[in-house]
């Protein structure tokens, strides 16, 4: 699995998430800081990739692009927890789901859970 990593994540979360063995970019370190979730969303595209995020504006499937089919993985956490704690149950996550549960799905991860809600069918 490939992920993408938004720039409203602990900047950590890219290496953390790596050492587990997935592909993974974090935006600020592929020249993506600051630009749109549309772009964003083509990068992801491009590398088949989930984004992991707490942006509200991939919270939403039905306007996601029709060619992304890798899934969302939204971070639904007060934006004052602290970031190893976010890292924390990111990791958890990944390591303790099985993949076909996270592609092509909408993930949203809060303090005491994790729901997925299957979005795009993968071939």
């Amino acid at each position: 699995m490939n992920f993408i990593v938004d720039e409203n994540m602990p900047r950590s979360l890219a290496n953390q998430i790596a050492t587990l063995g997935f592909a993974v970019q974090d935006v600020r370190d592929i020249g993506l800081q600051g630009h749109s979730d549309t772009e964003v969303m083509e990068a992801a595209i491009a590398s088949d990739a989930i984004i992991i995020t707490r942006d509200r504006g991939f919270a939403e499937p039905r306007s996601w692009a029709e060619a992304f089919t890798a899934g969302v993985i939204f971070i639904n956490l007060s934006d004052d927890t602290p970031a190893a704690t976010v890292n924390s149950k990111v990791l958890e996550l990944l390591a303790n789901r099985l993949p076909v549960s996270l592609l092509g799905a909408f993930t949203i991860l809060e303090a005491h859970r994790a729901l997925s809600r299957p979005i795009r069918r993968r071939s």
